[in-house]
């Protein structure tokens, strides 16, 4: 007699009714949850089991046996296969609502938080977005092609005319191939360590359209003066193009040495009123439009009045931070990575802005230290990674106990979970505002308002 109510190869139909992070349906089958890939909530479908867990399995969606009215034919050809877009076969509406639900619902199992939370802030076109892409390569019937891992896996997949790209950059990416083709290139094979060329990545400015292009190579021996010149007379918005040498082994993709081989040292982007020079280390929202659609959104929660001293933890270059100094009193960024506070500082200058202190160092120690020395804060934001804020952060924050704290997530589970600590210690929610930063996709951001309750 099994233990599980199911077993891999069973086919097992299934009504769907929830939605993961992943962009994943849930289904059940006596009561053991079952992640399907390309299910959407409302459908019943026949589910072949592929993985089981201890409280969960995993299955391929075999027949849609009841179907969606939110059903949309995806029109990429690799929409499901590809990983870069889990949700291409759901409206842009219902994307939307399924984002705002898993929202409330995450809040509510993991953070025992239950709070209105907002319509998520969509695209008015939500195709050809992302101002940048890394792309793995591989040669093909002797041509060389760029396109992505599928997930958990290094099964490659072409990826000519990404809808998630500008035409500018898919033409880019087309003309690279031919022309590495026709270079005879060889591609970095990483089982046997051979061949030279591993990477290509491309950022490009929504704001001007200039384009940067970064060939990662694991030496330095590939002459690439030649390749440089030609890139930059077939398409003369290319106006910066590096060397980057990575002798590490994947999925590490750029590695620390870069060589400019033609053009300038970064490209300009713009956030609202305010300009960024890019370079090939900068951090930089990937969604342009839209981040200054979330920042709005954090501008708004702060409510600043000109009087305020506003703390900007995790502040990478400075974006947020300098996008509320012009509403505060002093403004302070506080992050760990150096090259990024420098990045911050030059953006600070770059922009005229002179009430904006960059800090480079642990944000936990700095906010503790505040916090001992009676420091003033007016308003704490947070924009940590995935992984969310560390129990040391959260410790300071409750000694430091600001009276307004602005928390914009990637990860509606590490919100949850520290959402709930910030609860626990008088902090009240008073907005839960989600911004669909990546469409297509499963992600979600979210902006969260909380005020100290407690001290009130």
């Amino acid at each position: 007699m099994k233990d599980k109510p199911v077993s891999t190869g069973e086919v097992h139909e299934t009504s769907i009714t929830g939605f993961n992070q992943k962009g994943e349906g849930i289904g059940r089958v006596d009561g053991l949850a079952v992640f399907v890939p390309g299910a959407i909530p409302g459908e019943k479908v026949l589910v072949r089991i592929t993985q089981v867990r201890q409280n969960f399995a995993r299955g391929k969606l075999e027949k849609i046996t009841a179907s969606s009215p939110d059903r949309f034919e995806s029109p990429c050809p690799r929409a499901g296969t590809c990983g870069g877009c889990q949700l291409q076969h759901i409206s842009y509406d219902k994307q939307l609502a399924l984002k705002r639900e898993l929202v409330a619902e995450t809040l509510k199992r993991i953070g025992h938080i239950e709070h209105p939370v907002l319509p998520v802030l969509g695209m008015d076109v939500p195709w050809r977005y992302r101002n940048k892409g890394q792309f793995h390569l591989r040669k093909i019937d002797d041509r060389v092609c760029f396109g992505f891992f599928e997930p958990g896996s290094h099964h490659f997949i072409p990826a000519r005319d990404c809808l998630l790209f500008s035409t500018a950059v898919n033409d880019l990416l087309s003309y690279l191939e031919d022309q590495l083709t026709a270079a005879v290139v060889e591609v970095f094979d990483a089982k046997t360590g051979e061949g030279c060329l591993r990477n290509v990545v491309i950022r490009e400015s929504k704001a001007t359209g200039e384009m940067m292009v970064i060939l990662v190579t694991v030496h330095d021996r590939w002459k690439l003066k030649d390749l440089a010149d030609d890139i930059v007379k077939a398409f003369p918005q290319v106006v910066s193009i590096y060397q980057n040498i990575n002798r590490k082994a994947p999925p590490v993709v750029l590695g620390i040495h870069f060589k400019l081989l033609k053009g300038r040292a970064v490209i300009r982007d713009t956030i609202g009123h305010l300009s960024f020079d890019i370079s090939p280390r900068s951090f930089f929202q990937v969604n342009s439009l839209q981040t200054q659609v979330l920042y709005q959104v954090v501008l708004d929660c702060a409510g600043l009045t000109g009087r305020e001293t506003v703390v900007d933890a995790y502040c990478g270059v400075g974006t947020i931070a300098l996008f509320l100094a012009n509403r505060a009193r002093k403004v302070y960024g506080v992050e760990m990575v150096a090259d990024a506070v420098r990045d911050a500082e030059e953006n600070a200058r770059l922009n005229g802005i002179e009430n904006a202190r960059f800090i480079a160092g642990r944000v936990e120690d700095w906010v503790r230290r505040e916090a001992e020395q009676g420091g003033k804060v007016d308003v704490l934001v947070v924009d940590p990674p995935r992984r969310g804020l560390s129990p040391d952060f959260l410790q300071a924050v409750s000694e430091l106990r600001p009276p307004r704290m602005i928390y914009v997530s990637c990860n509606p589970s590490t919100l949850a979970r520290d959402l709930r600590y910030l609860v626990e210690q008088g902090y009240g929610l008073t907005c839960v505002q989600p911004v669909d930063m990546f469409p297509q996709t499963g992600h979600v951001e979210c902006v969260v308002m909380m005020t100290n309750v407690k001290n009130k």
